[in-house]
């Protein structure tokens, strides 16, 4: 009976010392300052690799984290690094990308964002052409785009806002070149900075076209200066000049018609012609005048293309006055 009772008096006596060799290992893993690798305070807060967990935080990793799905094949990783160089803090990803999501995709804030334009890794390096013509394949949209949030239940809730942009379907027709856009989670992204190339190509030829026109209009506005100089640079002897007049046309400039109205009055009226000419000169068009006195002829919009012009009022094979007019399209 007696060795019964000791047997189970050092039973007891045995677990107990387990227990304590138990309790100070645990102590000694999660409690003790100086050598603690796993620190779980009184609040439920966990250090990893330090004793001191913040108290803004529910864990506080001092180092670098791994999040990996290996054994399986393939695995996939995201790191986060943080004191290894520049810019000091790092998340990546063997995947190649990264998506920030909740039940479809989250916006991304950021103060400035920078991506990798570097000529070293830059091959094949080509000047864009008719950047304009891309441009103008490309619509332009204003659209609503569904959204998935959280309420204050944390139940998932559907909103619209509103947006403009592109259609990536679209755009992987009309720029077939170099794929923008990528599929994931059986939708279309878009990778809209791939379109600030072909946009600035576009200005670039546009202004080019502008500057042309530019100077095209700075030789006609030239030329006509020249021609109104010589005209009014025309002088005729008092004694033979006739008394008669032109009037400027009405409207000016017109786009349907307008009226030309004349005064001739001379003595020896024989014949005489109001003449159109272009701004270089050339002969358009030539109307008849029968007889003197105050008259007037109209001008349809389909005699005569687009442009300016130099009327011009001739009795008796003299020059008495000459006037502009503008046609609008």
């Amino acid at each position: 009976m007696n060795y019964l009772i000791d047997l189970c008096f050092y039973t007891i006596l045995k677990y107990i010392l387990i227990m304590k060799k138990l309790v100070i290992i645990i102590s000694l893993t999660f409690a003790l300052p100086t050598f603690a690798q796993l620190k779980v305070d009184q609040y439920g807060r966990i250090g990893m690799g330090t004793n001191y967990p913040n108290p803004e935080f529910k864990c506080h990793i001092a180092g670098n984290l791994l999040l990996t799905s290996y054994p399986s094949n393939p695995y996939y990783e995201i790191r986060m690094k943080v004191n290894n160089g520049w810019p000091g803090t790092e998340i990546g990803s063997n995947a190649g990308n990264i998506a920030f999501w909740s039940t479809n995709f989250n916006n991304l804030y950021a103060a400035n964002y920078y991506t990798t334009s570097d000529i070293t890794l830059k091959s094949n390096i080509t000047t864009i052409e008719l950047g304009l013509a891309k441009i103008m394949k490309i619509r332009p949209v204003f659209y609503s785009i569904k959204e998935h949030d959280l309420d204050s239940s944390g139940s998932v809730v559907e909103r619209k806002i509103q947006q403009y942009g592109f259609i990536s379907q679209e755009i992987e027709k009309t720029l077939p070149e170099v794929k923008i856009t990528q599929d994931a989670k059986g939708l279309k992204l878009m990778d809209y900075d791939q379109i600030i190339p072909i946009t600035v190509a576009a200005i670039q030829e546009q202004q080019k076209m502008i500057d042309s026109l530019k100077n095209e209009l700075n030789e006609l506005k030239i030329q006509i200066k020249n021609t109104l100089d010589l005209r009014n640079n025309l002088t005729f002897n008092s004694e033979e000049k006739p008394q008669s007049t032109l009037s400027q046309n009405v409207p000016n400039p017109f786009n349907q018609n307008t009226e030309i109205k004349f005064l001739i009055n001379d003595q020896n009226f024989r014949k005489a012609s109001i003449v159109i000419f272009d701004m270089n000169g050339v002969l358009i068009k030539q109307y008849e005048i029968q007889k003197s006195g105050n008259s007037s002829i109209e001008i349809n919009a389909n005699e005569l293309k687009a442009g300016m012009y130099i009327y011009t009022l001739i009795v008796n094979e003299r020059e008495i006055d000459s006037k502009r007019m503008i046609l609008l399209n």
